[in-house]
């Protein structure tokens, strides 16, 4: 697998392990804001405020909702569910999970021996749509910026992941040719597709072993398959 030189990783759910660090962050907000006046228990906000920020995020992918939308009401719409009315309130909210979250260290299992082994054979590059303000935070905070030689943010880049714009502004911006490029992710379509459609090889990155009839390049279950592959 030496053919390849650069090796492009997504930050959050394929190093950062974002699942766990969320869940660490809005369990202090739920109990500081008092929500258990109004759902039953933390697990039943969760399981609200989920896929409500999920399809959020994707209305923002798609440029259909602004980072201030989603920044407030993946929070509001799920206050809405139980009768609370306060915009004020889930801005406050929202502001207060994105400067704590962004603090959280954890990382998926086996992140730091992987890329240890990692960089001594390629050159390492980040490729994430998280928001400018929490990704270097991220970065920095869980010791993962020194692994990597560029970082590319979607609000920087002017693009987000899967548009062919952002692959093609992070490999050349490296440099890199197609042919030397892999990318490494969790998000099917954000990661994988997008690299696909541009011509890139792929590493799906499924721990959870969801089904799908993609045809990818690579497919592991634990990062640390990619000592063995790489």
């Amino acid at each position: 697998m030496l053919k390849y030189k650069h090796l492009f990783f997504d930050l959050d759910h394929t190093l950062w392990d974002f699942a766990t660090n969320e869940k660490h962050t809005l369990s202090h907000l739920f109990i500081k804001y008092k929500l258990d006046q109004y759902f039953e228990n933390f697990e039943s906000f969760l399981e609200t405020y989920q896929p409500i920020n999920e399809n959020l995020w994707l209305q923002y992918r798609n440029r259909e909702v602004t980072k201030k939308y989603l920044s407030v009401n993946r929070f509001h719409h799920t206050f809405l569910t139980k009768g609370l009315n306060d915009s004020a309130m889930a801005e406050q909210f929202g502001n207060d999970f994105i400067a704590i979250n962004a603090t959280q260290t954890t990382l998926v299992p086996h992140t730091i021996e992987v890329l240890n082994y990692l960089k001594k054979k390629y050159t390492l590059h980040i490729i994430t749509n998280g928001f400018v303000e929490t990704q270097y935070v991220k970065l920095n905070g869980s010791g993962l910026s020194s692994y990597f030689n560029k970082i590319f943010i979607s609000e920087q880049v002017g693009h987000q992941k899967p548009k062919r714009a952002f692959f093609e502004y992070a490999v050349k911006s490296c440099n890199a040719r197609k042919s030397e490029s892999l990318v490494i992710g969790d998000n099917l379509e954000a990661d994988i597709i997008g690299a696909k459609e541009f011509g890139l090889d792929q590493v799906f990155f499924n721990p959870n072993g969801t089904i799908h009839q993609e045809k990818i390049t690579k497919e592991i279950r634990s990062l640390k398959e990619l000592m063995q592959w790489l």
